[in-house]
């Protein structure tokens, strides 16, 4: 695997594969911030934070790990399907920091270091974060797609195939199981759809999440929110009033299902 076969494979853009590209390191320095990286995740950011280059380090950072992973995968079976798909992310975020500072880059690089340390998975749809202290499976679902009922279905059956028994249930916690939807939105829409999959078991208020994904970005004069869609119409009347939707956490009994 090349970082060109990677890059094409997972739709980075023209501008952000030229910054790959371009940007230059000793092996020597790359093998350094590589163990770095393994070893104490958290200097490493420390360090990177120090860089005035950061977003585009991240990015070169970042797609040289993913490519070094790829010998893993083979290892473990996963295909090639599999292994794009999960390194997807780097262009769904990689887009993000773009349109946020308008050159190429990367952000929510903790995120992203789940994947590259093989803790997360897509499989179609979702993505699957095995934890196997607490015997679940955590269910993320990734920015940029709507949620069609029979994609899910679909990712939800690759992960009862791809997950050993050993764990007994998935979990999501996301705005998207807010029980305060369902005062938005009727029945038919896909997102009270894959809320109904979930016994959902609380709502938890630790951030503004359905503001930063329904608009973009989360503001302190939310009147500025746009109302482009129905959803964010919606939600923005809701939070004018002074009401936070939350994040709702819900589970599947993987066995009662």
């Amino acid at each position: 695997m090349t970082e060109k076969e990677l890059m094409e494979a997972i739709f980075l853009p023209q501008d952000e594969q030229e910054a790959v590209q371009s940007f230059r390191m000793e092996e020597v320095e790359y093998k350094n911030w590589k163990e770095l990286f393994y070893r104490d995740e958290s200097r490493f950011f420390e360090e990177i934070d120090e860089r005035e280059d950061k977003g585009r380090l991240l990015l070169w950072l970042y797609i040289r790990f993913a490519v070094d992973c790829y010998g893993d995968f083979c290892r473990e079976g996963i295909s090639d399907e599999i292994y794009f798909d999960t390194f997807y992310d780097i262009t769904i975020w990689a887009k993000k920091y773009h349109k946020k500072y308008g050159v190429p880059g990367l952000m929510e690089e903790k995120w992203l270091a789940v994947h590259m340390k093989g803790r997360i998975y897509r499989l179609g749809r979702l993505q699957f974060e095995p934890d196997e202290k607490e015997a679940v499976i955590h269910v993320h679902i990734p920015e940029g797609e709507g949620l069609n009922e029979e994609e899910c279905d679909l990712a939800f059956a690759k992960a009862d195939t791809f997950f050993s028994d050993v764990y007994q249930m998935y979990d999501c916690e996301s705005w998207l199981l807010s029980p305060e939807l369902s005062k938005m939105l009727d029945s038919s829409s896909n997102i009270i759809k894959f809320q109904k999959r979930f016994q959902i078991v609380k709502t938890v208020y630790t951030f503004r999440q359905a503001e930063e994904r329904v608009f973009g970005e989360i503001l302190e004069n939310k009147a500025d929110y746009p109302e482009e869609t129905s959803l964010q119409r919606k939600l923005k009347a809701y939070v004018l009033d002074g009401k936070d939707p939350g994040m709702g956490y819900g589970i599947i009994d993987r066995y009662s299902k």
